[in-house]
């Protein structure tokens, strides 16, 4: 709920959001625990991988060994929890602007600017009136809400990307493209087939200073031009 009466909040539900403190933990420390318990079984397999590891796990005496891979595993599911609070999107919908909150960080967006909001797939995106993309950030948020949220303030909410009929299917050396924004797409097009997400969001960054955006569909890249 947002502090400010006139803003509007869409956050991940409360469970996932607190749940995830408690639920990773102890999923960590169950897997380790069940390691710890097939550990000696293991390292007495010739053709089993990590037979150090396994024979390390299995040589230290109860009850220690067994408290040790409990707390280990703990730690490692606050881990993972960490990592997930810091890729939660929230987004805050104000009057004047809108502001985007992924872990410690915000970025605002004012109103005057936004020409379209919507949900892409896994990502949620905001674009200027021209279809020059201001925000796109991966999201679990529901899209209900969302519309909800934007409705109710008067943003320019679309069901769909307006600018969806715009995209061409990308082939090697498409002629409205330079060679550097081939070789941009083709880098990306590797990316995606060796399932590099982070080089192919990189890359994907970079076209878009171009004036390039991509959207995946089945593996495939489309791309359309901004103005």
């Amino acid at each position: 709920m947002a502090a400010d009466p006139a803003t509007t909040t869409v956050a991940e539900h409360r469970l996932v959001r607190h749940g995830s403190w408690l639920i990773c933990p102890l999923l960590g420390a169950l897997l380790l625990w069940l390691l710890r318990l097939v550990a000696a079984w293991v390292s007495g397999l010739p053709w089993a991988p990590f037979q150090g590891v396994f024979e390390l796990a299995a040589s230290v005496p109860d009850p220690w060994g067994t408290v040790g891979a409990i707390a280990i595993g703990a730690i490692i599911g606050l881990g993972f929890a960490g990592l997930m609070a810091q890729e939660r999107l929230t987004v805050s919908v104000a009057p004047e602007r809108l502001t985007l909150t992924v872990g410690r960080s915000a970025r605002h967006v004012e109103r005057a600017e936004i020409g379209s909001v919507f949900v892409d797939g896994k990502h949620f995106v905001v674009l200027d009136e021209t279809g020059g993309e201001l925000a796109r950030q991966p999201s679990d948020l529901d899209k209900a809400a969302l519309r909800r949220a934007f409705a109710d303030h008067g943003y320019p909410w679309r069901d769909k990307d307006p600018f969806a009929a715009r995209y061409s299917l990308w082939v090697e050396d498409t002629p409205e493209l330079s060679l550097r924004l081939n070789a941009l797409m083709s880098a990306r097009d590797r990316a995606l087939r060796k399932r590099d997400g982070k080089e192919a969001a990189l890359l994907r960054t970079e076209l878009a200073e171009r004036g390039i955006l991509v959207r995946d569909e089945k593996k495939r890249q489309y791309w359309r031009a901004t103005s």
